[in-house]
């Protein structure tokens, strides 16, 4: 490429005191949330990069992290097995307001349920279990509503809700990606392309496409709507943690455990723009989103990882 699409602003050095495997933007605002396995929730301000909250609930590493369309609710999972949710705008209150007990391994990763027009104002938390199902909350009372099937009883690593509110995504170990349709509960297809373990899976802006990441070195795309596999990203030299699409659609980003960050032309293909702001594997990339109030019309990148670092991507032509 004659230009840049991206380049590295600033970076956050020992910004945890271990691995940061989950990063995700607060909706329409330049503040990102960070967790991982020093069992501490960190809320930084993107231009400052100062951190501004600090949560912690337990002394177990934080498997999982979400955050509302609305940009005021946070949600995690640990390893105490517990779903919590927080207020992002409680005034340094530093309590969950609601903690679900979900039992061993029942919440490996969590995400909120966006409202459809069909939910009925009743909002809900899904969860990943190690038994191939995913779980159904109530994200008021925190009680368990259904359980989702994929039939094979294995470790699912990776979930994600369509922004819709319609479909629910899973996949992990043995490499298959299985679509749930909200509504009828039922299976809607399995993506089989990818040979290994995938590490993510997320869903466009407009939930017509997958994203999945695996240890086959590979990024997928996959048609949400038809079923159908849809293009096919490789490049990196080790397993990939984290993809996700950029809110227009027009690029992916990827991290690795080749410590690389890169980014996708979607309509190309190809790999258009690889960071090496990283020393060690790369756990987590986000793309910073709007909101319903806010339109982020030219969005930053995110990555963190075993380095203990965040690294902001600030836009040049994307």
């Amino acid at each position: 490429m004659s230009s840049a699409l991206y380049t590295s602003s600033a970076t956050i050095d020992n910004a945890h005191e271990d691995d940061i495997w989950h990063t995700h933007w607060v909706p329409g605002k330049h503040q990102l949330v960070s967790a991982g396995s020093d069992e501490i929730t960190k809320l930084w301000n993107a231009q400052s990069c100062e951190c501004e909250t600090t949560l912690k609930a337990s002394d177990y590493a934080i498997t999982s992290l979400d955050v509302d369309a609305s940009g005021s609710q946070l949600l995690t999972s640990s390893m105490d097995h517990k779903i919590r949710v927080w207020q992002l705008e409680a005034n340094g209150k530093s309590s969950p307001s609601l903690t679900i007990d979900a039992g061993a391994i029942n919440a490996w990763k969590s995400r909120f349920v966006p409202q459809s027009s069909s939910d009925d104002n009743k909002p809900l938390i899904v969860s990943s279990t190690d038994r191939g199902t995913v779980k159904l909350w109530s994200a008021k009372s925190g009680r368990a509503v259904s359980e989702l099937n994929t039939s094979r009883p294995k470790f699912l690593y990776a979930l994600a809700a369509s922004p819709d509110g319609t479909k629910i995504a899973c996949a992990g170990v043995g490499g298959q990606v299985y679509l749930f349709d909200i509504e009828t509960g039922s299976l809607s297809c399995t993506f089989s392309g990818h040979s290994d373990n995938v590490r993510s899976v997320s869903f466009s802006a407009d939930s017509s496409l997958l994203v999945s990441a695996s240890d086959d070195k590979q990024v997928q795309l996959h048609d949400a709507r038809f079923g159908s596999p849809a293009a096919t990203f490789m490049g990196h030299y080790g397993w990939v943690l984290s993809a996700e699409m950029h809110p227009n659609g027009t690029y992916i980003a990827s991290g690795s455990v080749d410590t690389k960050v890169k980014i996708w032309d979607v309509a190309q293909r190809t790999c258009v723009e690889t960071h090496s702001q990283h020393e060690q594997a790369v756990w987590n990339v986000s793309w910073q989103k709007s909101s319903d109030d806010v339109t982020v019309s030219r969005p930053m990148l995110a990555s963190a990882g075993e380095d203990r670092s965040i690294t902001f991507y600030d836009p040049l032509l994307a």
